[in-house]
Formats: C-alpha cells, sequence, structure tokens
C-alpha cells in the first residue's frame, strides 16, 4: 500500500473497516518516473482504466455543509487553501450543503446509495447514528495506526465518537456549555453575580433560580424578560440538568437506559419547575404571543447555557450594537449530584466507500490540527480541544478562559446509541407533554425507558 505523504500524494487506497462498517481495499498506483528517467515501454504502460484510477486517486471530494455567513466562507477558505498548498498535486473539490443538516444528510445518503464518490462527509453528533445505521463511514483507527504525526492518545475520550470500541469521529470542533448572563441587567437588580457566588460555595441551581426569579420581568400577565432558558426539550442540552441531579440517560458503558430512576424524575421536575411552576423560562409546546420571544441577544432573555460557540452571534448580535451591554460568563451552577458539561461535537466521518481516503485523512489532520486554531476559533470553537497538545483559545474579553479550563475538566462525551434519535423524539414529545398536563413525568418517564431499551437492543451504542 502506498503511503502518503504531503510532498507525493500515490494512492487513494481505501482503509478497510472492521465491525459495523463495510470498507473495500483499493490498490496504489505506480509513480511517475523521475525527472530524465526514460518511460516505461509501451506494453507496460498504464491502461486507461489505471490512468483514470490514478488521476481519481489525486482528488478528494468533501460534502461540506456551509451556513453561507462571511465568517464560515472566510475561514473554511482558509483551511481549505492551507490544504491545496500542502498538498498541490491534488484536487480538493468542496461540496458545499445549505439549509440545514436534513438537506446534507439526505445528500450524504443519496450519493452513498448511487455510488457517487464523495470521500468525507462533515459531520455532527447529531446524526452520526444516521450515518452508521447505513454503514455510510468508516473507523479511523487504521489511519491513526500507520500515521507518524498523531497517536490514540492525544486525543481526549470526550473528543471522540466511537462505536464497538472503534473511532469514527474525532472533534474538529467541540463545546462544552456555561452560564451566560446580562451583566447590565445584573446590576441593575443589585443581584451578586455568579462568579461572587461560586467564590463563596454557593453557586447552586438554587442560586440560579433565584438569580432568574430577579431578572424576570413582567407587565401585568405578561412577561417582557424571561430570566432563563435553554432547549430542556433537547436530550443533548438536557443532559447537562440530568447530571446536575445525579441521573443520566444511560449507564456508564451504555448498556442499558437509566431514564426510570428517582434522580431522572427529579431533574425532569426541577427543569419543568422552572417552566410552570417559577414561570422564569417560556414554554417549548405553547408559547403565549403576548410574551416577549426569549433571546439573550436582544435583552429579553436574561441568563442562559450556552458555549463558546455563541461567541459569534454575541459579536454580530451585541457587541455591534450602539450601546452593547456587558456580557457575564460563569461555571455552570452545581446540582445535588454536582456539575459537568457534556461535549457536543462536530466530528467528520470518512466514506466507508471513498475513493481517496487517505488523502481524505490528510485534510482531517488539517481540519483537527493546530493550524486551523485561529479558524475554527473565530468560528466558536477551540475554547475545548479535542488534542491533550494544543491549548485553548479565546478572542473576546468578555470570555473566561479559566471558565472553560475548569469546565473542561469536568467534561465528559455525549452518551447515544445508534438509534438515538428515536429517543430524541420520544423526550422532545414527552417534555411538551408534561409541559401541556398531557402525561405525568412518570408516564414519560416509562414511555422513554421502553423507546430507549428496544432502539438500543436494536441499533447498540456509539461507544
Amino acid at each position: 500500500m502506498a503511503t502518503l505523504t504531503r510532498r507525493s500524494i500515490l494512492g487513494g487506497s481505501l482503509v478497510a473497516g472492521a465491525g459495523l462498517l463495510a470498507a473495500a481495499c483499493g490498490q496504489a498506483m505506480p509513480a511517475a518516473p523521475a525527472e530524465g528517467e526514460a518511460p516505461a515501454p509501451a506494453e507496460e504502460e498504464a491502461k486507461p482504466a489505471e490512468q483514470a484510477q490514478t488521476a481519481e486517486a489525486q482528488k478528494v471530494v468533501y460534502l461540506h455543509y456551509t451556513t453561507t455567513q462571511a465568517v464560515w466562507e472566510e475561514n473554511f477558505g482558509q483551511i481549505f487553501d492551507n490544504f491545496r498548498a500542502q498538498f498541490p498535486e491534488a484536487e480538493l473539490q468542496v461540496d458545499a450543503v445549505t439549509g440545514g443538516f436534513g438537506v446534507l444528510i439526505e445528500k450524504a445518503v443519496a450519493s452513498f446509495a448511487g455510488n457517487v464518490p464523495i470521500d468525507m462527509y462533515y459531520g455532527h453528533f447529531s446524526y452520526i447514528s444516521q450515518f452508521a445505521q447505513q454503514e455510510m463511514i468508516q473507523p479511523l483507527d487504521p489511519f491513526i495506526a500507520k500515521d507518524g504525526d498523531v497517536s490514540r492518545d492525544d486525543f481526549y475520550d470526550h473528543a471522540l465518537e466511537k462505536i464497538a470500541g472503534q473511532i469514527y469521529g474525532i472533534a474538529w470542533f467541540n463545546q462544552g456549555k456555561e452560564f451566560w448572563y446580562n451583566a447590565d441587567q445584573a446590576t441593575e437588580a443589585g443581584l451578586s453575580t455568579p462568579e461572587e457566588l461560586e467564590a463563596e460555595g454557593k453557586w447552586t441551581w438554587d442560586a440560579a433560580l433565584e438569580f432568574a426569579q430577579k431578572l424576570t420581568k413582567r407587565e401585568g400577565a405578561n412577561t417582557t424578560r424571561w430570566g432563563f432558558y435553554y432547549a430542556y426539550h433537547n436530550t443533548g442540552w438536557f443532559g447537562h440538568h440530568l447530571k446536575a441531579w445525579g441521573a443520566d440517560w444511560w449507564n456508564e458503558d451504555i448498556s442499558a437506559a437509566t431514564m426510570d430512576t428517582p434522580e431522572f424524575a427529579a431533574a425532569v421536575q426541577a427543569g419543568q419547575d422552572l417552566v410552570t411552576k417559577h414561570e422564569v423560562s417560556p414554554r417549548v409546546s405553547s408559547p403565549s404571543e403576548n410574551d416577549a420571544a426569549a433571546s439573550f441577544e436582544n435583552e429579553t432573555l436574561a441568563s442562559r447555557l450556552a458555549s463558546g460557540a455563541n461567541t459569534r452571534s454575541f459579536q454580530e448580535n451585541i457587541m455591534t450594537k450602539d450601546n452593547p451591554f456587558n456580557i457575564g460568563h460563569a461555571l455552570l451552577p452545581e446540582g445535588p449530584g454536582g456539575r459537568n458539561t457534556i461535549q457536543a461535537l462536530n466530528a467528520n466521518y470518512v466514506s466507508s466507500s471513498a475513493p481517496s481516503a487517505d488523502l481524505a485523512w490528510e485534510l482531517y489532520k488539517i481540519l483537527i490540527g493546530p493550524e486551523s486554531d485561529q479558524q475554527i476559533a473565530r468560528l466558536g470553537g477551540r475554547r475545548y480541544t479535542a488534542s491533550r497538545k494544543q491549548s485553548p483559545v479565546t478572542l473576546w474579553p468578555y470570555e473566561n478562559a479559566d471558565v472553560y479550563a475548569k469546565m473542561a475538566e469536568l467534561s465528559e462525551g455525549a452518551k447515544q446509541i445508534v438509534k438515538q434519535s428515536e429517543v430524541g423524539a420520544a423526550w422532545n414529545q414527552g417534555w411538551r407533554d408534561i409541559e401541556d398536563g398531557a402525561r405525568t413525568i412518570q408516564e414519560v418517564q416509562d414511555e422513554l425507558q421502553q423507546v430507549a431499551t428496544i432502539a438500543l437492543e436494536e441499533g447498540g451504542c456509539i461507544c
């Protein structure tokens, strides 16, 4: 098998996958004759089909997602130009998709089914399960094993996506969650800041509730400013509430669902109380038309969970105002079960039918490597790093690097199964039903446990 270096692209062989996903192994193409060397005799020259394979091996096709925002286009453009500069013999074809992840997923699945050559897919933790079910992606372990630049031990476990113990994704962009708030509104209300409360050992979810209550504003029956909000109905986000109450969606090795525990019920009740009892957060299922939409940027939401990724929005929608407000950045509150953050990952995937898998791996390494730190940081990433060898990057004065560092120590990877979307859909509807009083927490728990158990049995875990 040919060795691919940054100076010479000799082939696009597929690395054979093991376990869940299938992959084929191609043949390396012979190198061109050295300068001054006579060409091979006519009868030994490559046949037309072989010449076509050689030409194809010089190209890598990346199914990419773009928001079309200038910051996105410019920084990814720099990353792609960096690849082209390092591999001038190769062609990088970037097939950009817009309109949401659903569009990308549809194109990826259709291309794979139709044998349309794609070497690497833009990835996100929310749909790795769909790609895995279609056997569209291959493990990265063989690439890492033969690569002298990287080692498995370089990467934090929470920055990896694994199936049956093999690595399928390494995050080029990973984000935890922290507590962000409008510091001017807190000052105006005469409140102790979360940082001050943390220094006193008092920054808990009870304190966060009081913080939100004092920052919620109403005019008659209408709410004009919400005290706190995040996407409770999303499994990835609500995991933070679960962990704070000592609960989780799954047990440690993701061999069983744990959605029927008292701790799980307590976490759901605490979250629901923020919405239906204390009314510091808006409803998801049936919001009032007379209440303000909860927007941190528009100052109708005083505090929220967010991440470094949100700094792009903060810069565009807050800091460009004539009178921007001051932003506070603090650790997550501590709950009865402690606190941690669950890392949400963007990790690209190498196609199991990639014609130029080795070349795709070189692009993969550029995206996760230190040479892309500044570009990814401008997109909101690299506050948390996948590699132990890379240092976190911050760009704006309101970001607290110590908060990122401390939350990094409390990070863990998202626990998911191959059929995670089925669990996510059940939780989304369950949260809404509890809000509306259509079902009890116990009833939702019972259904969730059943859905999750069946889904795990049928599809297995991403672990």
